[in-house]
Formats: structure tokens, sequence, C-alpha cells
């Protein structure tokens, strides 16, 4: 999912480099529009990258599972992590911000 972008983004960047393709080549024949038509043609043909949500059920057995996840979590972090500089990470943390990027990309 880190790999989604906007498709005018990248309209505007396919755009810019045709015209600057066609100014390299020597030809300098495109205007601004013939290489936004060029762009817009070739992204026409790719889907839209589409998300499927959870359903109810899933979102339940997740945040059930998570929660487990989130007790042992606190047990490790209570054992190992207070007090100890080599333990950098806050594994109840890192369990609250998988719960909210899952939240945000697949909760309808």
């Amino acid at each position: 999912m880190s790999d989604l972008i906007s498709r005018q983004d990248a309209i505007d960047a396919i755009t810019n480099y045709i015209h600057n393709v066609d100014k390299v080549m020597g030809a300098g024949s495109l205007s601004d529009d013939d290489c936004k038509d060029a762009a817009q043609s070739v992204l026409e043909d790719i889907s839209s990258a589409n998300i499927e949500p959870l359903t109810d059920n899933e979102q339940r057995i997740f945040l059930k599972a998570l929660s487990r996840e989130e007790e042992v979590c606190k047990k490790v972090d209570a054992e190992w992590g207070e007090g100890d500089e080599e333990c950098e990470i806050n594994l109840v943390h890192v369990c609250h911000e998988i719960t909210r990027k899952v939240k945000g990309a697949l909760w309808t």
C-alpha cells in the first residue's frame, strides 16, 4: 500500500517527461496539451488501486487478536522495556500504530 500514488501527480510527471523528451529529441513540436493528452491516455489503461475494506466480522477478529497481542506486549514491555537502554521499542506503541494504520486503510 505504500506504493499508492496520485493519478494527477502521475499525469503531471508523465506530461513533463514527454515534453522533455520531445525537446531533447530536437522536435519541440508537442504542445503542453499534446503531452498531457498522451499522459492521460497512458494512464487510462491503468486501473485504480482498490483497497477492499474489512467486513464487520473481520474487524472484530482483527481487534480481538490485536488485543491479545497487546496483552503479551505489555508483559514483555514491563519485563524487558523499562530501564533497559538497549530496548528502544515499546511493543504496546507498535500495536497501537498497527491498529491505527489498519483502521485508516481498511475500515469502511
